[in-house]
């Protein structure tokens, strides 16, 4: 599962996109982190929530493919703290629940010098890889 997650690191698009980097990643857990440059500021001069969020999913899939190829269904995130311009977010993934039909994470933003910004559960369904990619639709 470990080439998955460095597959799916690799060729996410947001995950490029918004230049994050992988810190750590093993069964259950991934640690990534994002900086809060000028084009991620809100009117506000803050770190856009969207970040904030992305970060945090792009650990949570890493987690959760880490267990099993899978897909989100559900977010629940709290924002705590704003962002500051040039904040490095880190984000922490932690798989608490490996069922066969769900995953269940616990989620946590910090910047780099530990300030809380965000927690999370957020869960994953288990999927057939070849179903999932192939572009079948299941409506169970």
């Amino acid at each position: 599962m470990m080439d998955r997650v460095q597959e799916i690191f690799r060729d996410d698009r947001l995950i490029q996109d918004f230049g994050m980097k992988l810190i750590e990643a093993r069964d259950g857990y991934a640690k990534v982190s994002a900086v809060v440059e000028e084009r991620f500021l809100n009117a506000h001069n803050i770190g856009h929530g969207v970040l904030t969020f992305a970060v945090a999913d792009a650990a949570f899939a890493l987690s959760a493919n880490a267990v099993s190829d899978a897909t989100g269904v559900n977010w629940s995130f709290n924002i705590l703290r704003a962002a500051k311009p040039g904040d490095t977010l880190i984000a922490e993934s932690r798989a608490i629940h490996k069922g066969r039909r769900q995953i269940v994470c616990e989620l946590s933003v910090t910047t780099e010098q530990g300030r809380l910004l965000a927690k999370g559960i957020f869960t994953a369904l288990p999927v057939s890889r070849e179903q999932f990619f192939s572009g079948e639709k299941n409506d169970s």
